[in-house]
């Protein structure tokens, strides 16, 4: 039995800009607190997320990311043997390299690979996921099974109509057919359901406020990727005293490596864009090793008790055996600070025969700062010139020197300069073609006051310690955990959650999360405009 014919409408949330300016009249509930604390960072706070709060976020159906659909399904069914949705399903569409729920839907390309996987998912798992240990001939028990399934896989969201409705297909067709048929039909026409692949945050009470299942799930999957079944919650556990609990599993320190990976925009193995050409060896197998390096890294950073941001931006990772030759004797700290300075990071963000500072530097100041850049004039040439410079850095400021396009060179050149002495895959060098590499950068708009560093690590240490990156990792984190751009009435959550990362430069992931996943904000929704 195939899944029954369905049309998803996707309500996707309003993008909007942080206003400038709040009003008078407006009260912050956590304002005068923080205060008392450090009046300074309060300014900033204020500064960086101005506006209150206007309203809830609009009322939405989010479609499960293929890595929720994945870890959902094997909550579900943990005897299946089929593998990732994305060996089938093509990869949604990104903003900001993140998934948000305005991109995820169903189209010609994506909607037969999800029936098909739901098909095969039902032709793998046992009969026993959906009949427990019910006799096939004890009727009444089966239909209890399968209800308790249904409900289960619509995370409690099913009402009874609903439910007897399927426990009513799944009887029949068990008497026609027999029980283990019917089990897999039911698997099948429930993972292929809108409730399955969606996660309401439409139902909610007068108040505005998500059902009780709506807002357990709301929770789990915004701070782990997983159902509240994986984390053995129920409807019984409201969402704020759940928070410890799930920020303690390892769903959750699994999803804010995601996290990272995403925000660093760090390529797959067999996606890095290196010419090798021009880079030998940067093999497959070096590629895959760069990659796992970063990865075993900003695992062991995120094992901690109490991972900071510190941990990832500023700690000294061990070299991988595998990358040895390659970093050579320059691993020592006067030649590396954290994930920016790992060949996966690097290599990420290089061209395929030239380290391309500017790529490097409009990512910094795109995903490090959440700095606006415009697109350059229509008459500017955007190509790097060979000439004009003995090194790139020298040809870049040479072509950007012109006003027009300091407007946005003013912010990218630095962090690309910073960075000119790791080579296009990541090796450290004092030459670019045999010419002295001048790594000095100086920043005059930092909130901390005029920035001079001479080498990588003195630049990198400084950009992240600063205010203005740990603002934009609270927008960054919030972003792809809420599934969408933040929203001016969201400038009340983001000023805690910034401020409390921020206070004492603690940098503390953990408590960050645990204000997101604490405020009612979470929980609220108000009719899309």
């Amino acid at each position: 039995m195939r899944p029954l014919t369905w049309l998803c409408v996707l309500l996707a949330g309003c993008d909007g800009a942080i206003t400038s300016g709040r009003p008078p009249s407006a009260i912050d509930p956590g304002e005068e607190a923080r205060t008392k604390t450090n009046p300074t960072l309060e300014e900033l706070a204020q500064k960086y997320f101005p506006g209150e709060a206007a309203g809830a976020p609009p009322k939405r159906l989010f479609r499960l990311t293929q890595t929720q659909l994945d870890l959902t399904a094997r909550a579900l069914l943990p005897s299946h043997a089929v593998g990732s949705i994305s060996a089938t399903m093509p990869r949604d569409p990104l903003q900001t390299n993140y998934e948000y729920a305005a991109n995820l839907g169903f189209g010609p390309a994506t909607f037969t690979p999800y029936t098909e996987w739901a098909a095969a998912l039902a032709s793998s798992s046992a009969p026993s996921a959906v009949t427990g240990s019910c006799a096939p001939t004890s009727t009444t028990c089966l239909r209890s099974a399968a209800r308790d399934f249904v409900q289960r896989a619509f995370r409690g969201s099913a009402n009874d109509v609903q439910l007897d409705r399927y426990a009513a297909l799944f009887i029949a067709r068990a008497a026609d057919a027999g029980v283990a048929a019917a089990a897999a039909d039911l698997v099948d026409v429930t993972v292929g359901a809108p409730a399955f692949a969606f996660r309401d945050e439409v139902s909610t009470d007068a108040s505005g406020t998500l059902l009780a299942p709506q807002a357990l799930a709301a929770l789990t999957y915004t701070l782990a990727d997983v159902p509240p079944e994986a984390l053995g919650l129920n409807g019984s556990v409201s969402p704020p005293d759940a928070v410890d609990r799930v920020l303690a599993s390892e769903a959750a320190r699994a999803k804010l490596q995601r996290f990272f990976f995403a925000w660093l925009e760090l390529r797959e193995a067999d996606e890095f864009t290196i010419a090798p050409s021009a880079f030998p060896e940067f093999t497959p197998a070096l590629a895959a090793a760069a990659r796992a390096e970063t990865a075993g890294f900003i695992a062991s950073a995120l094992a901690k008790p109490t991972p900071s941001l510190k941990d990832v931006t500023q700690g000294t990772p061990q070299v991988s055996p595998a990358l040895t030759a390659l970093y050579g004797a320059q691993t020592g700290p006067e030649h590396r600070l954290g994930v920016l300075t790992q060949v996966a990071t690097i290599a990420s963000h290089s061209g395929p025969t030239t380290t391309r500072l500017v790529k490097r530097g409009v990512f910094f100041t795109r995903k490090a700062l959440c700095m606006s850049l415009g697109a350059p004039p229509p008459d500017v040439v955007t190509t790097l010139p060979t000439e004009g410079g003995d090194t790139e850095r020298a040809r870049i400021e040479n072509a950007t020197t012109p006003a027009r396009c300091q407007g946005c060179h003013a912010y990218i050149n630095p962090f690309g300069f910073a960075l000119e002495n790791y080579d296009a895959i990541g090796r450290w060098r004092t030459t670019d073609d045999g010419h002295p590499i001048d790594p000095r950068v100086t920043v005059p708009w930092l909130d901390e006051g005029e920035l001079t560093a001479d080498s990588p690590v003195a630049a990198l240490k400084a950009f992240t310690s600063s205010a203005r990156f740990k603002q934009c990792f609270v927008k960054q984190l919030f972003r792809y955990y809420v599934g969408r751009d933040e929203l001016p009435s969201d400038a009340p959550l983001l000023r805690d959650m910034f401020f409390w990362f921020a206070h004492d430069d603690a940098q503390d992931l953990t408590k960050l999360l645990r204000t997101l996943g604490s405020s009612p904000r979470l929980y609220e929704r108000s009719e899309a405009p």
